[in-house]
């Protein structure tokens, strides 16, 4: 879309802006997003801020976010008044944490990495988000580093971390601040983009819009530019509820469920499948072992018991719906319940000796969380990732009660697979679900407070993706 164009459009978008008036703005149809061959054109520049003192909107899409998403949304910031950049989510692999001569961390070897996630933004985004204190110590050599992570590795700041770049080549970063979680978002790592340039990171995951903002405008003209609404985007405000089937990040994961590292050199020669260290394995990883309903899986310790009880209840109900188990169909079978014998077949939750990248993260290195042994996939073939899910909603509630979440939900949908979070998720409101939970509605008041911003997990997923 050429300049001439695009100010065409903001002129249109400050159009809507004056006709349809802040206090009465309502979000219209979203239109289709069309291919677009240019880039962004930065419109508006950052002012420096305090950390929570902005509103934030975080925008991805579904498979690769395209120029004309990026376009979309940097306008319809702009006619509201915000500043819109774009910014990456990745998984990379640390190798060592050094202090001075002596090694504070250490992976398994040459090739290994501890998978961490990180955050990347252009400096300016840094500054006006996170404050001048973080920004003034992210760079070219530095990054920042969130305390839960350092103090589970022993880091500090002025160690060096050695990550393994894209190309599997190391690169040495000096630690330039260790910062409490919620004040870089709940990332593992934040830089700025240029430095994830450097390491070969180059993959866009969000557009990110801050300031202060008329956040009903804002909502209005996304909806006009065919992004909000859109089922092929996700437009997450800082101001949001907690959702139902919302997972853990990468850093909680590692605090419930134990930190491995795994054998990136295979990971850099192209392999899905990759080397999970093998103490991990034996400390966390239970042995292939029967269920109720009939399922036969390997899972994380942690999520026994509450899967155990999950299964029960819905083996339970099978007694008097019994089209919830089918335990006899062929693995093609399109059914809605449990299909037992796809689920030994073609899922479960972990492989004994082996890590895998994502399906929907190969681009930025993310490892699926069946890594980990904490989601179970059944019924693939009915509910393939990306598919409208099938999943009887019994099913569904069920899980949500006993703490897990479900992937029907997610950007991508994933209707097979269940999540453990460690916290029950059936009484939660989403009515935006293929299955929303069955609770009452909440009473509000006719003229509630406006809802506060919270960065706090603002960048938590990144590092993950939706699998």
């Amino acid at each position: 879309m050429s300049r001439r164009n695009r100010a065409a459009r903001l002129a249109i978008l400050l159009g809507c802006v004056l006709s349809v008036g802040l206090d009465r703005a309502q979000a219209g149809s979203p239109q289709d997003i069309g291919a677009i061959s240019a880039p962004a054109v930065p419109l508006q520049l950052a002012v420096a801020g305090t950390p929570g003192s902005v509103d934030v909107v975080s925008i991805a899409q579904r498979g690769t976010l395209s120029a004309a998403t990026i376009n979309g949304a940097t306008d319809a910031a702009v006619a509201s008044g915000g500043t819109a950049v774009a910014g990456r989510g990745f998984q990379i692999g640390l190798r060592r944490v050094l202090r001075g001569a002596t090694v504070v961390q250490q992976s398994f070897g040459d090739g290994w990495g501890f998978p961490m996630s990180v955050t990347a933004l252009p400096l300016d985004a840094v500054r006006a988000v996170m404050g001048r204190a973080i920004a003034g110590t992210v760079g070219p050599g530095f990054l920042v580093m969130g305390k839960t992570t350092a103090d589970m590795r022993g880091a500090q700041a002025g160690d060096q971390v050695e990550l393994i770049s894209a190309s599997g080549a190391i690169a040495t970063f000096w630690i330039g601040r260790v910062v409490p979680d919620d004040e870089i978002g709940g990332t593992e790592i934040l830089m700025t983009t240029d430095v994830a340039n450097a390491l070969g990171i180059t993959t866009n995951t969000r557009v990110l819009i801050f300031g202060n903002f008329a956040r009903q405008t804002l909502d209005y003209l996304l909806a006009v530019v065919g992004l909000l609404g859109n089922p092929n985007v996700q437009v997450w405000h800082s101001w949001d509820a907690p959702t139902a089937d919302g997972v853990l990040s990468l850093l909680q994961t590692k605090q419930v469920m134990g930190e491995f590292d795994l054998n990136y050199a295979q990971l850099v020669a192209g392999s899905v499948w990759v080397d999970r260290n093998e103490g991990w394995t034996q400390t966390h990883l239970r042995p292939r072992e029967p269920y109720p309903t009939g399922i036969v899986a390997r899972c994380h310790n942690v999520i026994h018991s509450d899967l155990l009880a999950a299964l029960a209840e819905v083996a339970d109900l099978a007694i008097t719906y019994p089209e919830l188990v089918n335990v006899n169909t062929n693995p093609a079978s399109q059914s809605t319940g449990l299909d037992i014998a796809n689920t030994n077949s073609s899922g479960g939750c972990a492989t004994p000796h082996t890590a895998r990248l994502s399906r929907t993260g190969i681009s930025t290195g993310i490892v699926s969380r069946h890594s980990w042994g904490m989601a179970l996939d059944t019924s693939t073939a009915a509910n393939c990732q990306g598919c409208i899910p099938v999943m009887d909603c019994r099913i569904v509630r069920i899980f949500r009660k006993h703490n897990f979440a479900w992937g029907g939900s997610f950007l991508t949908p994933d209707g097979m697979h269940f999540e453990w979070v460690g916290e029950r998720r059936d009484l939660v409101q989403n009515p935006k679900s293929p299955c929303p939970n069955l609770t009452p509605p909440v009473v509000q008041s006719l003229s509630p407070p406006p809802p506060r911003s919270d960065l706090s997990l603002l960048f938590a997923d990144d590092g993950w993706a939706g699998e």
